[in-house]
């Protein structure tokens, strides 16, 4: 299993990619961990704060699992393979004013914005 690929996953998910469908992915690495290693083990308690941790130090902690249990790591990689499909999934938006609309004023039709949107003068 290749950290960098792991955290840089992690690191999206964390960070709200892929909306719901992430929640979800990272909602089953947790259970994944937790039916493999336990309530108790730091992965799990790692995955449950994610705000809390750094993304690389959780991949790493599964990482090692993973080096250590290779039925695990088998697990992990379809989980990642998984995950990095829900996260570059393509998430068409199709925004549309018609009808007897009347716009008097600037319109933004978008689908994801990260970031501002500002209109006039700053």
């Amino acid at each position: 299993m290749d950290p960098t690929t792991l955290t840089a996953i992690m690191s999206a998910l964390i960070g709200g990619a892929a909306g719901e469908a992430g929640k979800s992915a990272w909602a089953s690495l947790t259970t994944l961990v937790r039916q493999r290693f336990g309530s108790d083990s730091t992965a799990v308690a790692a995955l449950e704060r994610p705000d809390s941790g750094k993304p690389d130090q959780v991949a790493g902690i599964l990482v090692a699992l993973a080096a250590a249990d290779p039925d695990f790591g088998k697990e992990l990689h379809r989980w990642t393979t998984e995950a990095t499909r829900v996260i570059q999934q393509k998430r068409d938006v199709s925004n549309t004013i018609s009808g007897e609309a009347r716009i008097s004023g600037p319109v933004v039709q978008a689908g994801d914005v990260h970031g501002s949107i500002n209109f006039g003068k700053s």
